[in-house]
Parts: structure tokens; C-alpha cells; sequence
């Protein structure tokens, strides 16, 4: 007689042994303040990749918000009980006084848990679906199985979405080889084991049976049938439109804490995915859905150009990834560029190149197999001082063998290169492949005049169509240069209102604006200043000479004719600190030159090399006692000087 098929246990949330831990352990705490980019990333990104490992062209991914009851989400009990015990134990821990991030955490839980619905995001793909092997990778730490030419890497890079849950629970599903599997994954805190023995972890997942003891075969996970509805239909969803697949479901989702319930999630989802995904939807590699309110909307090659523009506003971003003016510039080289082939050691590479530019400084973005990774790519930064402003993309496309070096050199949210994780050999091969493309860039781009400007020289920046006073200047595309008489006392004092010069016996110009004490001496310096908005601008900096102090302020041409060589009516302007960056980095406080109100007049660059580049973004304020209306336009002036000494520059 046949023996019996051993009866399969319903699936649980389940918590096995673990260390102590509590709310805030690092592999959550350090994703919950990022954007909301970060999460939708790490989605789109899963997505791409299995559709790759699938070769399915293009790849298809469906964004969908559903509430259900609260009685309806998988192993809610065992989540329930789970969360109260972890409370109890964390009290004890700390003399019966959760310390405040955990109040916070935990309030988020109870308040998602009182309410008698509970709102989910689904996230589908048509990509390689999720088998036994990859789900057991999927909630690992660390572990990863995706092909070599895969976007990232699974492992702890999952917890990236955790935040976007209130109950960080997550559960997923995949549709593979005709056979459906699911799972899920809960973050709590490790708490006190009622049954006796060690305390149990901070992490529960949803299976059948969790077997601790064996490395190779630890979870039993539900499949077909034995899958709760709220993930099984969503794989027949799949299995009927794309035949394979694979879905996520954040449960308890909170619209990335920046929307509230009436508000879709079109506008972020497709802001993350055009600025982030800009080369693989540009490519038709990839189709974003959005499926609200019954209808279906798309963000595909047609209109990424449209959404992007849309966004080219957003100047700076507010996370660690590309802003909506940056990523619409990479959009153009990509549609207007030239694509160039670079012989390297490691075999062709394609590039595309867009030259001169009219916005925007000059930037090279690193995408690999469609989504953007840096645009700080080793030895690149301040090497082409001396040639037009250009953009490059670097897609990373079809060489595989680079593309297998650069994604194990990027950081946890693949926005950074890490060369030291590579051993010695492939470092350096991978480092002679960016020196090719570094060398061809040279080769390919017209060199700038050498032409530096010396200390009189007065740089010009058109910010609009007119300058006060009707005057068009004629610095459209090249910048005008108006050389000045040397300054006097008599130049520069006397009746009208204007600055008293005087003489610091170092030879250098000294002038107040307010009690601003402009000392040091002028140095010689190259710039190109790009207009970003009414009161906002971009200047890339390039040093003549080496210094050891140097410091750059902008001042307002106030003279109706542009080449006046009137200095009466000089003052700088107030440059906003909050908005303020050097070279992509917020300025430190003790960077700013301040005057007796407090107004940031200025920007302490500290030392610097020969040909160093220093790229400064900017908001800034026309002083109050000058008439300038809103909408009316100014002309700058960029001044850079060399200081004595940094102490004598922080002194003053």
C-alpha cells in the first residue's frame, strides 16, 4: 500500500531563533528617510532584471493600489500576537520606556492595525517569475542569484521598500514554469520565546515551516492552491496577460509617507522612473503602468520626453539620485547625441556624446543596463577643464564583462561606485576601460580658448531676455568679457552713494558692501555660469593657478549699460544657504562669508590646484535697497579672489 502524501502545514508567519534587536535595526533605519525614489528603484529595478534573466523585451511592470479588509491580510494573527510580544520584551529591555524612533514605529503599527482596512501596493512584472531557489535568495541577507548582466543584486537591497509599509510587512509571489510561489517577510523585534528555549528574531517570514537547521532547504513555502487569495490573484492576473511573472505586495502601504489617501501615486512612480530608468524606456526596454481609479496610464518612450520636461524644473534632488533637470539633459544627449565606439581591453564600448551644450555643466552618467547609477565616475571629476562644456551617457549595455565589474563595485542603493570591492587585477582593468573613454572624450570634443580671466576682467551672466534697465546683452552662448580700468579711490569713492575703496597694503582691492570687508588678492580663473531659473544659476569654476585660500562671490551689475565701466553702483547678492551646494554637497556653515545681517555674500573654496574645477549651485536674492522687480532679469558678476591665509578668511 502506497504511503499517504504528507499533509502540508497552512502557511504562517513564522520567527525563528535570533539575536536581540530592536525597532530600529540598521538594515531598516537606514532606508526609512529616503524619498520615496529609493523605494520605487529598487522595484522598477527587481523588475527589469527578471524580465533581462527572462530575455523579454520589453519589460512590463504594473503599479497598483487596492484596500482590503484587515481580516484579509495573510497570517494577520500570527502578525498580531508577534507585535505584542515584541512590545512587551523591548519594554523590559529598557525599564518599560521604548526610546522615541521606536514610539514612532510602533505607533505607526497601532494605528495601521486599529483600522478595519488596509491599503496595498502591488507591484507586477512579466520578468522570470520567482522560484524556490530565487525566493529563498529574495529573503536572504546578502545572497544573490541574478545573471551576471542583471541590474543589482538581491539580498538585504529588498529592505529598500520596507519603509513604505507602516507594518513593515512584504509579501511576494511568483509565477515560473507554469507554477505559482509565495512567501513573505515581516521586520518586528526580537522578543522573549513564551515556549521556552532562545528569544526569537526580529524577523518573521510567511511559509509553511521554517527550518532553521538546514541551510540549504530552510523555508517551505506555499504554492499554488495553498497561496492566499490576496497574492494568487494577482499571479493569475499575471499568468493570463504575461504567462510569467512575479509580484510584490507592501502591505500597509503609506504612499511613501508624502501623500495622503486621496492622492495617486502616478506623479512619483513616474518621476522616480523617468529620472532613474530615463535609458532603458528611452531604449523601449521598458513600460511603466499605472492603474487607478479603473484606468490605466503608461510612461514608455512616446512621453518620457514629455514627462521629463515636465520635471526639468526640479534643479536639485531631493535624495541621492538624479534630479528632473539632470536626467532631462541625459534624455537629450540620448536623443540628440552621437554614439561613439571605444575600443577598450575589455572590448567595445558605446557612448553618447552631445557638444556644446546650453545648459546644464559638463557631466558624464554611467547607466548600466538601462537604470542611472553616478555621474562620479573614478579619475573623471575635473579633467576636462579645458574642453567645450559637453554630456555623456555611458549605457553599459552590451558588454557583459564590464557590466559584471560595475555592479559589484556599486554601493547599497546602486548610486555610487566602490572600486576598492574588486581585487587589484580586475580594479585596474576596470579602471583602464573609463581611462579609454576618458581618452576618447579628449579626443572628440573641441578644446575651449586658453584664454583665462585675469583680475579685471568682469564676467557677464545673461539670465533672461532683458537686464535691468532694457539693455540686451550679448552674452547668449559665449560669455562677454569687458575689461575695466584699474580701480582707484577716486574711482570708486565719493558723492553718489558709492563704496569707499581703500587699500589693505597688500596690494589687493578692499570695498564694503554693508560691512562686507572684501580683502586678498584677485587670482586669475576661468567660468561658465549656466542660468536655472529667474534667481537661481550654476557656475562651473575652473582655478587658473594654485592657491592655498580662495573664496567666490557673485555681484549685481546695476549699470543700465553693460559696458560701463561705472563701479558706483556695485553690491552683491544674497545667496541662500539652505539651497546652496558645491559641487553637488551642501556648503558647510563655516564655508559662508557672511555680512553684519547675516547675508551670505560669498563662498570659502579653500585650497585648490591648477585647472581644479568647483562647481557652485545657487539661489539667490537681489538686496532689498536696490529696485529690481520679480520678474525683471539682472546681470552677475563673478569675483574670485586668493586670501592671505584660511585663518585670516574664517577671522574676518
Amino acid at each position: 500500500m502506497a504511503a499517504m502524501p504528507k499533509k502540508r502545514k497552512m502557511p504562517s508567519l513564522l520567527f525563528g531563533a535570533g539575536d536581540v534587536s530592536g525597532w530600529t535595526p540598521v538594515g531598516v533605519s537606514g532606508f526609512r528617510g529616503l524619498k520615496p525614489t529609493a523605494a520605487v528603484r529598487e522595484l522598477i529595478q527587481n523588475g527589469l532584471d527578471a524580465a533581462t534573466s527572462a530575455e523579454v523585451s520589453p519589460a512590463r511592470m504594473r503599479f497598483r493600489v487596492d484596500q482590503h479588509r484587515a481580516s484579509d491580510i495573510p497570517a494577520i494573527d500570527s502578525y498580531r500576537e508577534a507585535f505584542a510580544g515584541a512590545q512587551q520584551t523591548q519594554r523590559k529591555l529598557f525599564k518599560n520606556e521604548l526610546p522615541d524612533n521606536a514610539k514612532a514605529i510602533t505607533s505607526d503599527i497601532n494605528q495601521c492595525l486599529e483600522n478595519d482596512t488596509c491599503e496595498v501596493l502591488y507591484v507586477l512584472d512579466n520578468g522570470i517569475g520567482l522560484d524556490k531557489d530565487r525566493m529563498c535568495a529574495l529573503l536572504g541577507d546578502g545572497l544573490s542569484v541574478k545573471e551576471s548582466g542583471a541590474t543589482g543584486s538581491f539580498g538585504n537591497g529588498h529592505v529598500v521598500v520596507f519603509p513604505a509599509s507602516d507594518l513593515r510587512y512584504v509579501l511576494y509571489g511568483g509565477l515560473s514554469d507554469g507554477n505559482m510561489i509565495g512567501s513573505g517577510h515581516a521586520i518586528l523585534a526580537s522578543r522573549e520565546n513564551e515556549k521556552g528555549g532562545a528569544s526569537l528574531s526580529k524577523d518573521g517570514y510567511f511559509v509553511e515551516a521554517l527550518q532553521a537547521h538546514d541551510l540549504f532547504d530552510r523555508y517551505v513555502f506555499p504554492e499554488n492552491e495553498e497561496i492566499p487569495s490576496l497574492i494568487r490573484d494577482q499571479l493569475v492576473w499575471i499568468k493570463e496577460q504575461w504567462g510569467t511573472g512575479s509580484v510584490v505586495a507592501v502591505i500597509g502601504f503609506n504612499r511613501f509617507r508624502e501623500l495622503d489617501s486621496d492622492t495617486g501615486i502616478q506623479e512619483q512612480v513616474f518621476r522616480a522612473a523617468a529620472c532613474n530608468f530615463f535609458e532603458a524606456i528611452h531604449g523601449g526596454h521598458l513600460i511603466l503602468e499605472i492603474e487607478q481609479d479603473d484606468k490605466v496610464v503608461c510612461l514608455d518612450k512616446e512621453n518620457l520626453h514629455t514627462v521629463l520636461e515636465e520635471h526639468r524644473i526640479q534643479k536639485r534632488s531631493t535624495d541621492s539620485f538624479l534630479s528632473g533637470s539632470r536626467a532631462y539633459e541625459a534624455l537629450l544627449t540620448l536623443e540628440t547625441g552621437k554614439s561613439i565606439k571605444v575600443k577598450t581591453e575589455m572590448g567595445d564600448m558605446e557612448i553618447m556624446l552631445r557638444y556644446p551644450i546650453d545648459e546644464g555643466i559638463t557631466r558624464v552618467d554611467l547607466c548600466r543596463n538601462g537604470m542611472w547609477i553616478t555621474d562620479r565616475l573614478p579619475k573623471f571629476q575635473n579633467q576636462f577643464g579645458d574642453l567645450q562644456m559637453f554630456h555623456c551617457v555611458l549605457p553599459l549595455r552590451k558588454n557583459i564583462e564590464v557590466n559584471r565589474l560595475v555592479r559589484r563595485t556599486e554601493g547599497p542603493l546602486h548610486n555610487s561606485l566602490l572600486l576598492n570591492q574588486l581585487s587589484k587585477e580586475e580594479k585596474k582593468k576596470l579602471n583602464n576601460v573609463f581611462n579609454s573613454i576618458r581618452e576618447k572624450l579628449h579626443k572628440e570634443v573641441p578644446r575651449l580658448s586658453n584664454e583665462i580671466f585675469r583680475p579685471n576682467d568682469i564676467f557677464l551672466v545673461q539670465t533672461g531676455e532683458l537686464v535691468q534697465g532694457g539693455t540686451k546683452p550679448s552674452t547668449t552662448g559665449t560669455p562677454t568679457i569687458v575689461k575695466r580700468h584699474s580701480k582707484t579711490s577716486e574711482d570708486v569713492g565719493g558723492a553718489g552713494g558709492g563704496h569707499q575703496g581703500e587699500n589693505d597694503g597688500r596690494g589687493s582691492d578692499v570695498r564694503r558692501s554693508g560691512s562686507f570687508k572684501r580683502s586678498g588678492n584677485q587670482m586669475p580663473f576661468q567660468a561658465v555660469v549656466v542660468p536655472t531659473g529667474n534667481r537661481s544659476c550654476r557656475a562651473n569654476i575652473v582655478s587658473g593657478e594654485r592657491v592655498s585660500g580662495s573664496e567666490i562671490r557673485f555681484a549685481l551689475d546695476e549699470s543700465i549699460d553693460v559696458t560701463s565701466d561705472d563701479l558706483s553702483k556695485e553690491s552683491f547678492v544674497h545667496l541662500h544657504a539652505d539651497t546652496l551646494l558645491l559641487n553637488g554637497q551642501p556648503v558647510q556653515k563655516s564655508q559662508l562669508k557672511k555680512d553684519e545681517n547675516g547675508n551670505v555674500l560669498g563662498v570659502l573654496l579653500g585650497n585648490l590646484d591648477q585647472r581644479q574645477e568647483c562647481v557652485i549651485d545657487m539661489d539667490y536674492t537681489v538686496p532689498d535697497d536696490l529696485l529690481v522687480k520679480n520678474d525683471n532679469q539682472v546681470v552677475l558678476k563673478i569675483e574670485m579672489i586668493r586670501r592671505a591665509s584660511q585663518s585670516q578668511s574664517a577671522g574676518e
